[in-house]
């Protein structure tokens, strides 16, 4: 029997509208959809493209995915997750993967991906509107210009004294918890009045702060700053 295909596909940040033709279409052929679920209950990324997408009679895969700093663990985890899709390809069914943003930037999907991609499993990549893409166009803002570098940062991916050091547009990803580092570190640089950000892009409760000081230390975990020079 022919093996089934993987689709990773990006949902964009949150705004149903977001979502390309060519996800929506991939999602609406997959028999299956493999929905990540992180933080209990919580299936954003199923949430967003339900809005867009009709997928009444889908089998819906749930991914528990384990948010944790015990890299072994996390390994483990993604090895289990890896099982619960190959069991849909081994039967011949094409399954889509969803992930928030884009698939090749700091995507759950790309772990997936790679084991499988191992075992000999055709996977497919379906591009989606990165959050920090989205947050610049909320902000009204653009993210750089010619010959300026820009710099994409993960939460825990380095200091802020760091990240502040490193020449052009910064933009921090998932910042909630850091927020008073940020802080402190955007007044030892002066970069106070140079940092806007938005808070969870594209869904009901989004934020949207052009100046920095409007906001408040405890802020939601999907935080995207921009910080420029």
């Amino acid at each position: 029997m022919k093996k089934g295909i993987l689709f990773g596909v990006g949902v964009g940040p949150g705004d149903p509208e977001l979502m390309t033709v060519k996800a929506i279409k991939t999602i609406e052929s997959c028999p299956c959809i493999a929905a990540p679920q992180t933080g209990g209950e919580k299936t954003l990324a199923l949430d967003i493209a339900s809005k867009a997408v009709n997928i009444e009679g889908k089998d819906i895969l749930t991914l528990p995915f384990l948010m944790s700093r015990d890299k072994a663990a996390v390994s483990e985890n993604h090895k289990e997750q890896a099982e619960l899709i190959k069991s849909r390809l081994d039967e011949g069914i094409d399954v889509a993967m969803l992930n928030l943003g884009d698939v090749s930037i700091y995507s759950t999907f790309s772990y997936i991906m790679d084991i499988l991609q191992s075992e000999g499993y055709e996977v497919i990549m379906i591009s989606g509107v990165p959050s920090f893409c989205a947050v610049a166009a909320a902000l009204r803002t653009g993210l750089t210009s010619m010959n300026k570098p820009l710099h994409i940062i993960p939460a825990g991916g380095m200091s802020p004294d760091e990240a502040f050091s490193l020449s052009g547009t910064k933009v921090l990803m998932k910042t909630g918890k850091a927020m008073p580092e940020v802080r402190a570190a955007a007044e030892k640089w002066g970069l106070s009045d140079k940092i806007m950000l938005v808070q969870n892009c594209g869904l009901e409760n989004e934020r949207i702060c052009r100046n920095f000081n409007e906001a408040e230390d405890d802020i939601s975990y999907f935080t995207t700053m921009i910080v420029g020079e």
